[in-house]
């Protein structure tokens, strides 16, 4: 009979639970007979697995899954880590159940929650996993602001949950005294219609110089107006001065290639009466002196 419960297991990283173990005709006597066997091993209170199998995070993931029952939901930094947003790696499990189910095994936090509804959750490789937008407003109660604003921004680059989707789901379930929400409210506000967040990590290097060179925030991913037949975009523009500004991250080898074209780009926007300017990654992250002076008395020239 535990032939029939292997399949099921082996997408569990060997681990399987008494409950589907008895969906499947395997009672409790034919459990103990297979512990006093050692064809199995108990792995926490109903959670029982198959020897051999390597311990992992994703394994412990699942005992901690199993342990806590079936109303269990990956969420906060755990969910993260499996939606892969950007600053969360695998690390702590963190579980959310409904108030008042409680489960003290010691495996994993286990949070509670009244207001994480059937469609604030997803499956990710047969475990239910809060929703990128659900994850992004929990991690507000725990995460500094410049990591939370840095997943909101790469999530929506990324498309996984929009600026938008989150504001709406932060206007319905905020609530006064809800812990994060002044932090949540404060990124999205900052981001409101018409904000484009930073493409890469180079030019979310440039604005950080910039502002903490006391220069104002450009205009990010602009269209260059003078190539309306085909997309091509400048890193950030200042529009007052029609300072143009390239992050350029490329190998030695490659700028070299395309060094052409970028001559070509930047005559155009010098006869469309713009200034171009490029900075390389160590000067945007070995000299940040140099380009906050570079641009500052260019934009007083």
């Amino acid at each position: 009979m535990l032939a029939a419960i292997i399949d099921a297991s082996s997408r569990q990283y060997g681990l399987f639970s008494r409950a589907q173990a008895a969906q499947l005709g395997i009672n409790d006597c034919m459990l103990w007979r297979a512990l006093v066997s050692g064809r199995i091993t108990q792995e926490a209170e109903g959670v029982y697995g198959f020897p051999g199998w390597p311990d992992s995070w994703f394994r412990r993931l699942w005992r901690a899954y199993l342990a806590t029952g079936p109303h269990a939901v990956v969420s906060f930094e755990t969910a993260a880590a499996l939606h892969r947003l950007t600053g969360f790696a695998r690390g702590r499990i963190v579980l959310t159940t409904p108030h008042g189910d409680h489960h003290w095994h010691g495996l994993c936090e286990v949070r509670q929650r009244t207001d994480l509804l059937p469609e604030h959750i997803v499956l990710i490789e047969g475990l239910r996993v809060t929703t990128a937008v659900r994850t992004l407003f929990d991690l507000a109660a725990l995460a500094g602001p410049q990591r939370l604003a840095l997943a909101i921004e790469d999530a929506h680059i990324t498309g996984q949950c929009r600026l938008e989707a989150l504001q709406a789901f932060y206007d319905d379930l905020r609530r006064p005294g809800k812990r994060g929400m002044k932090r949540l409210g404060r990124i999205l506000a900052e981001r409101g219609p018409g904000y484009v967040p930073p493409q890469s990590w180079l030019q979310r290097r440039l604005v950080t110089v910039l502002a903490a060179g006391g220069l104002p925030k450009p205009r990010l991913e602009v269209q260059l107006p003078w190539r309306t037949e085909r997309e091509s975009r400048t890193d950030a523009l200042y529009d007052d001065t029609l300072i143009l500004m390239e992050a350029d991250g490329r190998r030695w080898h490659t700028r070299v290639d395309q060094m052409a074209e970028d001559r070509r780009r930047d005559r155009e926007a010098q006869n469309h009466g713009y200034r171009p300017y490029r900075f390389v990654y160590q000067e945007l992250r070995y000299d940040p002196d140099m380009v906050v002076e570079t641009i500052r008395e260019a934009r007083a020239a």
